[in-house]
């Protein structure tokens, strides 16, 4: 008999593997004006974390238009700047542990190739993740999950979405795989319960838990 095969682990990148909120933050204020935005403080936006994806940008006066053309503003920004981002405390050491137990891990992000590559280069874990698929619009995830599991030809039951906001769960749970919510990004747990993770945890070490027991389910 063949044993299953290993469940896919699909990453987003912000908030979830890189710390980029803090640098995110910086460069949304210098271009505030430009939008005819407020800037907002790095206690201000941690304050708007109990806000789901919809209702922050409605909070911000950022209508869906004016979200893609801002991020991808940001995101031509932080390339310059990737190396001010650090992984969050025991990402590393999670991101190595499933690679080594045989996991298939990869990102989907909407953040650019060039950021993401460039910054899993410097941490030395580009080798841990078998496909990168980045520059995703802001609410196209689940098409994209979709793409995703039939390019690996994966079984979606044995897919799980790994992200810190609560877009990333909705597109999970769109596209039928296991939604596992992390709490140290931009949406914290009250916002993401309400998307009805899988799993829902406060540590980077809890994702080798996790990870395990999806598999035995």
């Amino acid at each position: 008999m063949l044993a299953s095969p290993k469940p896919l682990l699909i990453f987003d990148f912000d908030g979830t593997l890189a710390n980029t909120l803090d640098t995110g933050i910086g460069i949304f204020n210098e271009l505030a004006e430009s939008y005819n935005l407020n800037t907002v403080t790095i206690e201000e936006a941690r304050e708007l974390r109990n806000l789901n994806t919809r209702a922050l940008l409605d909070h911000l006066g950022i209508s869906r238009l004016m979200a893609v053309k801002l991020g991808a503003h940001i995101r031509k920004i932080l390339h310059e700047r990737m190396e001010d981002v650090e992984l969050f405390h025991g990402i590393r050491e999670a991101v190595l542990e499933l690679h080594a137990s045989g996991f298939k891990i990869g990102i989907l992000s909407s953040n650019s190739s060039d950021n993401v590559r460039t910054f899993l280069n410097r941490c030395d874990l580009l080798s841990c993740f078998s496909f990168i698929e980045a520059g995703v619009s802001l609410f196209g995830k689940p098409q994209r999950i979709l793409n995703v599991i039939k390019k690996e030809k994966a079984d979606p039951s044995c897919v799980m979405y790994i992200g810190d906001e609560t877009r990333d769960m909705e597109a999970a749970r769109k596209s039928k795989v296991s939604g596992v919510a992390v709490c140290w990004g931009v949406n914290e747990r009250e916002a993401m319960e309400t998307e009805g993770p899988a799993f829902c945890i406060d540590e980077p070490s809890e994702l080798i838990r996790v990870a395990h027991e999806f598999e035995a389910s």
